[in-house]
């Protein structure tokens, strides 16, 4: 059976849509090339008036209704030999992601209880410490990012090369991102971030907080929150020239995360969600996380949105597109020209030429009503 790169099956299939041809269709969400095909992992949305204060506390998160939370039994030690033989005595986690509409931020709840917390010691290649560790494919691109053959051109394996200095910061991290986040970091800083573009890890496109209250070698719980922006293309050269991932409800984000959970001088368990450690570094072995529209219990019973696109600018036409939250039967627009529509999405066209448009959308449900009115934002020639 002939396979194919995942970047040309993605084309292939938005092609395949576009032509209506068969055999590749969208209902598959391009699943099958991720780890774990047979699960499909919820992002949970915040509404934009309870988005995370990043302080290491939970009561942001009470919210989160518990189908959102993945624990320990979700892991595989696919490393060190446990398997998913966890023992939840020495380590047992507890991860939740969340995002806010029209914010391309994806926000983390990592709660973890360990035996043995190691963080005290310092090691000049950074893995000697306790590690959460999240794998981030905004854009679905697939593929390997962090070792791959572009980084060793001459196959000789010398890391010190000039070759394989300038292919790893051109190369990795570049269109999915690693973070080697410490647990806790102590004279530290918060995360390694595998690649060149060590900016991802500082605000403002990442944000973080602890809350632990433990020594060295000394069991306890420790709560981590933070944020991270996802990027299609991220280069070494610096956020100029970076591509943010568009985030957008129901669609899918590329998503693993591993914990390395040493005590003292040898490691206990390398665990991970895709229950493949190739997750770390390549992102066709990551899992898929849908972005998800908010609860119903969070949204109000009823509230008038809307937003508006030109038409035909010169000629004073434009399209308003109604985005009311709850059960709508009846819509009142006034276009403050003296007309009104009671279509849901209609399309007005104004006669006179007039830079000071206000404009009122009056929805009805069976509860009640809500009112929208937006000023002088409609330009008109």
């Amino acid at each position: 059976m002939q396979t194919f790169p995942r970047a040309l099956l993605t084309k292939l299939t938005t092609l395949s849509i576009l032509a209506g041809l068969p055999g590749l269709t969208a209902g598959s969400d391009l699943k099958y090339l991720l780890a774990r095909p047979d699960l499909e992992f919820k992002i949970f949305q915040f509404p934009r008036d309870a988005m995370p204060r990043i302080d290491g506390y939970l009561c942001d998160w009470e919210i989160v209704p518990d189908s959102y939370f993945y624990d320990t039994s979700m892991l595989n030690d696919t490393v060190d030999g446990h398997g998913t033989d966890i023992d939840r005595n020495d380590l047992d986690v507890r991860v939740a992601v969340g995002w806010v509409k029209d914010l391309n931020r994806l926000y983390f709840l990592y709660e973890a209880q360990d035996d043995f917390w190691d963080f005290g010691r310092f090691n000049p290649h950074g893995y000697l410490n306790d590690i959460f560790e999240i794998v981030v494919d905004g854009d679905l691109s697939g593929g390997s990012f962090i070792l791959n053959e572009n980084l060793l051109p001459d196959g000789s394996g010398d890391r010190s090369s000039p070759e394989y200095i300038e292919n790893y910061t051109r190369f990795a991290g570049n269109h999915a991102q690693n973070y080697h986040i410490y647990t806790p970091p102590v004279n530290n800083a918060w995360v390694l971030v595998w690649g060149g573009q060590s900016w991802i890890s500082q605000f403002p496109y990442s944000n973080w907080a602890y809350n632990y209250n433990f020594e060295h070698g000394e069991s306890g719980k420790l709560t981590l929150e933070f944020w991270i922006t996802p990027f299609n293309h991220a280069p070494s050269a610096g956020p100029e020239h970076a591509v943010e991932s568009q985030l957008k409800e129901n669609e899918l984000v590329g998503i693993s995360w591993s914990i390395l959970d040493f005590d003292g001088d040898k490691r206990e368990g390398h665990y991970n969600l895709a229950h493949n450690v190739l997750m770390v570094r390549h992102a066709d072995y990551l899992c898929s996380f849908r972005l998800m529209p908010i609860e119903p219990a969070l949204l109000p019973k009823i509230r008038a949105e809307w937003t508006y696109k030109y038409v035909d600018q010169d000629r004073r036409v434009v399209a308003f597109q109604d985005e009311s939250i709850g059960e709508v039967i009846a819509w009142n627009w006034n276009f403050g020209d003296g007309n009104t529509s009671d279509e849901q999405h209609p399309i007005h066209t104004f006669a006179e030429p007039n830079m000071r448009t206000v404009i009122t959308l009056e929805v009805t449900g069976l509860i009640g009503n809500s009112k929208r009115t937006r000023y002088w934002e409609v330009l008109l020639k």
